[in-house]
C-alpha cells in the first residue's frame, strides 16, 4: 500500500510539473479582451480578440483572421492561433464586423450590416492595436512587425490589408492567405456554383451586384490593391478548392506583373465527395510548416 501510494504522489507531482513547464513554455492561454470599437453612423460596435501572449520578452503579432463568406464566424481557429504561438509569435484572433444576418456578433450595433469598407476598416485597427500593444494583455509584449494568417473571407481582409494601407494608414507587414476571394467582379468567379456561394457572398458583403469594371465590386477587391510596394505574401489554395479556381490564378498574375513580393502553393489533391477538394483552414496543418517559416523570415 505505501508503495502504490508513493507511485500515485510522484504521479501527481510528474503531472504538476508537466503543467508547470507547459505554463513556463511558449504557449499560452488566451486571453479575451476588446482591442478596439468599430464605428458607424448607427453606433459604435465592441470589437473583440483572443489574445495569444507569450508571457516573457518581446515577440512579433500575427492576426488570425476567420472566414465565414464575410457574414459568419467567431475568432480562430483557436488550434492556428496556438501553432502560431508555439512558434514565437503572440497571436491574436480577431472578429470583425459581419455582414447580414452577421448572428455570430450579437454586439454588432442595429443598422450596421458590416457592408465594405467596415470589415477591412476593422481589421485595419487590429493591426494598429496589435502593432503599438494597446491593450492590456499585449502592452509591452510586441515588436512592432504584424503579420496575418487568413482563411477564405478573412484572406480576402489579409490581402487587402497587405496590399496597401487603408483605414489610419497600417497595413501588414505580411500575410499568409489561405483559398481567399480576391477580384469580387470576376465573371467566372460569380457563375461558379460548384461547392460555394461566391456570387452571394461578395454581393452581400460589398451591398451591391454591379460587377462591371470599375464598378462596386471591382473597387471592393484587393487583387487590384497590389504593387510593388505591396507587403510579401504567401497565397496558397488546393487545385478543386471551393473558392473558384480563378482567384488563386487572378491574385497571383497581377503579384507577378507589378513586382510586388510573394510566395505561392497550389495544393494538387483529390476532390471529396462533393467534387472539391480542402479549403482554407482545412489544410492548415499541411502547409503550417511552410507558412510559419515564411512569417519567421518576413517577421523576425
Amino acid at each position: 500500500m505505501k508503495t502504490k501510494l508513493m507511485f500515485l504522489l510522484i504521479g501527481v507531482a510528474a503531472l504538476s510539473l508537466s503543467a508547470t513547464v507547459a505554463n513556463n513554455g511558449l504557449q499560452s492561454s488566451p486571453v479575451r479582451e476588446q482591442y478596439a470599437v468599430g464605428t458607424s453612423r448607427f453606433g459604435n460596435t465592441p470589437l473583440f480578440w483572443d489574445a495569444f501572449i507569450i508571457p516573457t520578452g518581446r515577440h512579433p503579432a500575427v492576426l488570425v483572421i476567420h472566414g465565414g463568406e464575410f457574414k459568419a464566424g467567431d475568432p480562430g481557429p483557436a488550434s492556428v492561433a496556438q501553432d502560431l504561438n508555439a512558434a514565437g509569435f503572440n497571436a491574436f484572433a480577431i472578429e470583425y464586423r459581419l455582414a447580414p444576418p452577421h448572428t455570430d456578433m450579437p454586439q454588432e450595433v442595429v443598422g450596421d450590416d458590416g457592408h465594405y469598407p467596415e470589415q477591412t476598416n476593422d481589421v485595419a485597427t487590429a493591426i494598429r492595436a496589435a502593432r503599438a500593444g494597446s491593450t492590456a494583455a499585449s502592452a509591452g509584449k510586441v515588436t512592432g512587425k504584424v503579420g496575418a494568417v487568413g482563411g477564405s473571407a478573412g484572406a480576402s481582409h489579409a490581402a487587402y490589408t497587405a496590399a496597401a494601407a487603408t483605414l489610419g494608414g497600417d497595413m501588414l507587414d505580411a500575410a499568409v492567405l489561405l483559398s481567399g476571394a480576391y477580384d469580387f467582379h470576376d465573371p467566372a468567379s460569380l457563375a461558379d456554383v460548384r461547392c460555394t456561394t461566391f456570387a452571394a457572398a461578395v454581393t452581400n458583403y460589398v451591398n451591391s451586384t454591379d460587377a462591371s469594371a470599375g464598378g462596386a465590386l471591382d473597387l471592393a477587391s484587393p487583387y487590384r490593391r497590389f504593387t510593388s510596394a505591396s507587403a510579401p505574401v504567401f497565397v496558397i489554395a488546393t487545385n478543386l478548392d471551393p473558392m473558384p479556381p480563378q482567384q488563386f490564378q487572378i491574385l497571383t498574375t497581377r503579384l507577378k506583373a507589378v513586382g510586388a513580393p510573394n510566395q505561392t502553393l497550389l495544393i494538387t489533391e483529390a476532390p471529396g465527395p462533393n467534387g472539391c477538394t480542402r479549403h482554407s483552414f482545412h489544410y492548415w496543418n499541411d502547409v503550417k510548416t511552410q507558412a510559419i517559416a515564411f512569417l519567421n523570415r518576413m517577421l523576425k
